[in-house]
């Protein structure tokens, strides 16, 4: 008993510390957490890559950043210091007028990382023809990003590249499409996950780009809630266009991967407006909708989706036969736009596209594929 005793104490103190030095997600106590926009409460995931390390939050246009005290979840043992005081960056107060610089040291004190959180006024970009990104996790798959009229960047777009990755497969479902409608387009295209989908229950995987967030860290365990739909808007939509081409996929399966007879995939884009907020005992609490209900959600207020969609052949896609849409927004039966709501960003808005409109349930045509460019939201004046 005493050497199995002196065995296990010696094994727990060879325990090699954590080499990891990642900021996991950031926080805002009670008092912070009218500066957040995106999330039902006051955490932000962040993830693991390196396009992580610069991190933006929206804040209230009625909200006070000169004195804002995030806290931040670390690897297991790692340690934050604020850069510019050289303090313990965890809880610290700070003038968030402008971007604030963070290094997170391991456990084992031999690796760090540098980070960036920044809290970012709301934008209104209306107009997007998918000329500006980059290729992320080691330029495997790609980052859309867009620019405001003053040249400030915002990342807005999002994609589920990043849970795609897990799979280990080399082709990812949203990509560059170098033959625009005007330049560069998107190309959306519904994928097999393969042997690691197969096993998670997860056999397909539909192209898709959306305004909000990917929770990478949540996507197998909660995939539909991983997939976060919104950014503040302070208009009102009026019509959706832009320009498309798609052609299914041949078979199209069920979550469990059977056949399903004579039905054929349909893409699916739309545009949605929500109230992004409710008030709870006198507070308010922030509202973003997700993959299981950003269709049904009793605060949307307008919808502009596309209906029958046309198929296309390969000849046709090859020759650039793009056809442009225009959706009229339509508001949900009783819903009307609160005026001083929208003036203070009260609302959210989210473009939504996917190769397959079933895809968020693994259901879709592996090969199904939607070319979208030149998207834009017209409002009212």
């Amino acid at each position: 008993m005493a050497l199995g005793a002196a065995t296990l104490a010696s094994c727990i103190q060879d325990e090699p510390l954590n080499a990891e030095a990642d900021i996991v997600a950031v926080t805002f106590d009670k008092d912070n957490r009218d500066v957040l926009f995106y999330t039902e409460d006051s955490v932000i995931t962040v993830g693991y890559k390196d396009e992580d390390r610069y991190i933006q939050i929206t804040y209230l246009p009625t909200s006070d950043i000169t004195n804002v005290a995030p806290r931040f979840i670390l690897s297991e043992g790692a340690t934050i210091t604020h850069d510019e005081s050289g303090l313990d960056g965890n809880g610290l107060a700070l003038d968030f007028t402008s971007a604030q610089h963070y290094t997170v040291t391991s456990e084992n004190g031999n690796y760090q990382k540098k980070y960036t959180l920044e809290l970012i006024p709301p934008a209104t970009i209306t107009r997007f023809d998918f000329e500006s990104f980059e290729m992320i996790a080691g330029g495997r798959y790609i980052n859309y990003y867009e620019y405001d009229e003053d040249g400030k960047r915002y990342n807005i777009w999002a994609t589920a590249n990043a849970g795609y990755a897990m799979c280990g497969l080399p082709y990812f479902p949203t990509q560059r499409y170098d033959r625009g409608q005007s330049g560069n387009g998107v190309r959306l295209r519904t994928e097999s996950t393969g042997g690691f989908g197969e096993m998670m229950g997860m056999r397909i995987a539909a192209g898709n780009l959306f305004f909000g967030q990917f929770d990478a860290v949540n996507a197998v365990s909660a995939p539909r809630a991983a997939t976060l739909f919104g950014i503040p808007f302070n208009s009102v939509p009026k019509t959706f266009t832009g320009y498309y081409m798609f052609k299914p996929g041949e078979t199209m399966t069920d979550a469990d991967g059977a056949v399903i007879s004579g039905r054929v995939d349909q893409p699916d884009f739309y545009v949605v407006m929500y109230e992004n907020s409710i008030i709870v005992d006198g507070k308010r609490q922030s509202v973003m909708l997700d993959g299981n209900n950003v269709l049904t959600h009793e605060n949307i207020v307008g919808l502009a989706r596309i209906q029958n969609p046309k198929v296309w052949t390969d000849e046709q896609i090859e020759a650039g036969e793009w056809e442009r849409f225009e959706i009229p927004f339509v508001f949900m039966p009783g819903k009307q736009i609160d005026e001083d709501k929208l003036a203070n960003y009260g609302y959210n808005i989210a473009i939504v596209l996917s190769s397959s409109i079933d895809g968020a349930y693994f259901v879709g045509a592996v090969g199904s594929t939607l070319y979208i460019d030149t998207l834009e939201i017209i409002c009212e004046e």
